[in-house]
Parts: C-alpha cells; sequence; structure tokens
C-alpha cells in the first residue's frame, strides 16, 4: 500500500490533492489483484487513468504555459508519454479484454510514474510555482 507522503509532495495544492487521488486509484488496483479480482478492476484504473490525463495533466500543462515554466517541453512530452501508455491499454482492452498480466502491467506503470514523474520532476515544477506565486503576490 501506497501512502502519500513528502515524498510526493509538491506543495502545490491541486496537484498534491491529484497525486492523493493517484495513490488511491493505484491502492484500489493492487488491493483486487490481491484479492483475485484484478481482472475485473482493471479497466477502472485505465479509465481513471484516461481522466488523470484529460483533466489533471491538461490542467497541469495550463499552468506551466501561464507560469513560463522552464522545463515544460520536456515535462509536457512526460505527460504525452502516459498518454500514449494509457491509450495503447484502452485499446488492448476494447479489442480483447484484460489478459492475466494487464492488472499488474498497468500497476507497474503507476508505480513507475509516480516514482519517476511525481516523486521528481513534479517536485521540481511545484518549487518553480511556488516561487513565482510568492514573487506574484510581492508585486
Amino acid at each position: 500500500m501506497v501512502v502519500f507522503n513528502d515524498e510526493f509532495s509538491c506543495g502545490i495544492p491541486f496537484m498534491d490533492n491529484s497525486t492523493k487521488r493517484f495513490i488511491s486509484e493505484l491502492n484500489k488496483l493492487s488491493d483486487a489483484m490481491k484479492n483475485g479480482e484484478g481482472r475485473q478492476y482493471v479497466i477502472f484504473a485505465i479509465d481513471y487513468l484516461k481522466d488523470f490525463c484529460e483533466t489533471h495533466l491538461a490542467f497541469e500543462n495550463k499552468v506551466m504555459a501561464q507560469y513560463e515554466f522552464y522545463d515544460e517541453a520536456s515535462h509536457s512530452k512526460g505527460h504525452e508519454e502516459l498518454r500514449s501508455q494509457i491509450l495503447v491499454y484502452m485499446k488492448k482492452y476494447e479489442e480483447a479484454g484484460a489478459d492475466h498480466n494487464m492488472p499488474l502491467d498497468v500497476q507497474r506503470l503507476m508505480s513507475s510514474w509516480l516514482v519517476r514523474h511525481i516523486s521528481k520532476p513534479d517536485k521540481v515544477l511545484g518549487d518553480y510555482l511556488k516561487t513565482r506565486i510568492a514573487k506574484k503576490e510581492k508585486a
């Protein structure tokens, strides 16, 4: 079970709230897998990830543009890579349902995103946004 902590917090409320939900959804998938229900549950995780890409990541991209984040191109590229991976799982599920490996593959994708993106580039973005917001408030 993954727990939201300082490793995943960037100090920006909309990002931290989204991360808490992301962790909750990852834990739901993990619990379903432990109970032998991963193949039945994985579509809910995929639907969540699709929504995550369409709402949270799209909003994060807008915020990066609004605040002129210096690493916007690279950060957005990471978002697009996740979105592409989700589309592959969606198509695979639509064509053949969930095979035995799909729940584990989606769980690994989510865990990897948490470690590779949320705990690293998102923290950099959070620090940048906090600095920019503080400067705006002083002006």
